[in-house]
């Protein structure tokens, strides 16, 4: 409701005027009353109202006088109606020059006059809403401006200031609210549960500081929002802010049912250090899963504690690797449970915990891509993908991992049924023409992705033998053909096709062949000479 007040000699005009119009439809509300002019600057500056409604011809200070007094030198912003009995045009003239809305002789008509008030509070009500988004964007700036420490580039930084509202604290603190989990896709719903949580923590904060007190909670990422605090807010805790944010911690999880994380900066002792404060938050961001016990992290807690930015034992992720390909659902939750525990003993920070585990997922994702697969279409993909854009606990981010991992096993397991028999037949290919080298099931399975236990049992289902007595096969195949069509010498056969070991050649060869690689060339050798004969 707009503010006004009425200015006349006469005290009978000013009842009658009250009883004319219905204020309260035209929307305004007649919060004083003056005799003269110079009654009415007194009250103009207790009440501050949006318009005033004078006569002209008054003692003391007339009305013309009143308004050049208000609107020249005192730069008053409120709106004026001249009611007078004198039609004079040099009165007329003198209000337009001063900008008064306007003149209105008497008698008064109240069909015209309450038409006149409405439109004029239609008009000052749009104003106030400019006036107040204008005011809102420039504390903005300032707020903002004094998060990145660019205070000293703020215009008239003393006057904006007070645009904050907050008081005349003695310290100040910035404070980081992480709701935790995977939030919607829709940006919508996002946009709404940001909202809400703006709404109630303002709310909940609200009972226990001044009405006058302006409470800064503004959103800085998908699904966190930081929160000006400062002393005032703390005289109902013992001037604790440990107290202050358990407190409101409770209060807010009451309300909303969601999983936060709360950090506390440390104290400043004027709004121009606030990012320093806003500093310490991003430290205290780092200790997330290395000291973290209730989901309140407050600077001053962890300032002397030690993080680590390490990555943990490399062989942790290779056994993670093996019991996937092992499709052992059992032995991957074991392995992530000491994963887990591990980033957690290690105090490492929250950057680290998430490339680590990123390097990982990535590992995992090229397994399935080599096999021919599409990691894209596994259900846990885009959160996994994305994963530095959630706020996750440790319980979350564990949760999340281990079904990924099971799924990427269910994968890894389907398109190796898909592909068995053609990566047997590669894998047989394979020997068939590298049988010479040092190879064996180990040095294959690594070449072709493959778990070498599971290697083995694909190749004796296949063929019905087992792989290392189907190379032994082979190499010795091939031996005897280059018995039969060379003039090498026994160790130099068993060096091309694939052994190191003479003795061990002619072990195996008289084991396959029952007979020893000499005595088979001379039987070669003998029946030549019969049929030369």
């Amino acid at each position: 409701m707009n503010k006004v007040i009425l200015v006349d000699d006469e005290m009978y005009f000013r009842k009658g005027l009250r009883n004319l119009i219905n204020w309260e439809d035209c929307g305004f509300q007649v919060v004083g009353e003056a005799a003269n002019g110079e009654d009415a600057l007194k009250l103009i500056h207790e009440v501050n109202p949006d318009l005033i409604i004078t006569d002209i011809r008054m003692p003391v200070l007339d009305g013309i006088g009143l308004i050049k007094q208000a609107i020249e030198i005192e730069a008053i912003q409120s709106k004026f109606i001249i009611i007078s009995g004198h039609s004079d045009f040099i009165y007329a003239q003198q209000a337009l020059r001063y900008g008064v809305h306007d003149f209105v002789l008497k008698p008064i008509d109240q069909d015209e006059i309450e038409q006149t008030l409405r439109s004029l509070s239609k008009t000052i009500n749009e104003q106030k809403k400019l006036h107040d988004q204008r005011m809102e964007e420039q504390a903005k700036v300032v707020f903002n401006h004094l998060l990145l420490g660019k205070a000293e580039e703020i215009e008239h930084s003393g006057d904006l200031l007070n645009l904050l509202s907050v008081g005349n604290p003695n310290e100040f603190f910035y404070l980081l609210i992480e709701v935790n989990g995977v939030f919607d896709e829709s940006n919508l719903n996002n946009e709404e549960r940001v909202r809400q949580i703006k709404l109630t923590l303002t709310s909940v904060i609200r009972d226990v500081c001044s009405s006058h007190e302006r409470i800064w909670v503004q959103k800085v990422a998908q699904c966190a929002v930081g929160v000006l605090i400062t002393s005032n807010h703390l005289s109902r805790f013992q001037m604790s802010i440990n107290k202050f944010m358990t407190w409101v911690k409770k209060e807010l999880t009451i309300r909303i049912s969601e999983d936060f994380t709360f950090y506390a900066g440390e104290a400043v002792p004027s709004l121009t250090l606030l990012k320093k404060s806003a500093d310490a938050v991003e430290r205290a961001r780092q200790h997330k899963y290395a000291n973290n016990e209730d989901g309140i992290i407050f600077f001053e807690d962890i300032v002397e504690k030690q993080i680590t930015y390490a990555e943990p034992d490399e062989t942790i992720y290779q056994s993670l690797i093996e019991h996937i390909e092992e499709e052992s659902t059992t032995q991957i939750i074991h392995s992530l449970e000491i994963l887990f525990q591990s980033l957690v003993a290690k105090k490492l920070s929250q950057t680290a915990v998430l490339a680590s585990l990123n390097s990982f997922v990535y590992s995992v994702l090229k397994i399935i891509k080599k096999m021919g697969g599409d990691p894209s279409n596994l259900q846990s993909y885009r959160i996994i993908y994305t994963l530095h854009n959630y706020n996750l606990t440790m319980p979350q981010l564990k949760d999340l991992i281990i079904d990924f991992i099971i799924e990427c096993k269910d994968e890894i397991s389907k398109l190796r049924k898909q592909s068995a028999n053609g990566e047997a037949h590669k894998i047989k290919q394979y020997i068939d023409l590298h049988y010479h080298e040092n190879i064996s099931l180990k040095t294959i399975a690594s070449k072709f992705f493959m778990n070498p236990v599971y290697l083995g049992q694909l190749f004796k289902k296949t063929y019905g033998i087992y792989f290392k007595d189907y190379l032994l096969q082979v190499r010795i195949n091939e031996a005897k053909k280059m018995l039969r069509q060379s003039e090498k010498r026994i160790y130099e056969i068993a060096e091309c096709v694939g052994f190191n070991n003479t003795d061990y050649f002619v072990t195996i060869f008289g084991k396959l062949e029952n007979i020893t690689p000499s005595e088979y060339r001379n039987k070669l050798i003998n029946v030549r000479k019969v049929i030369g004969k």
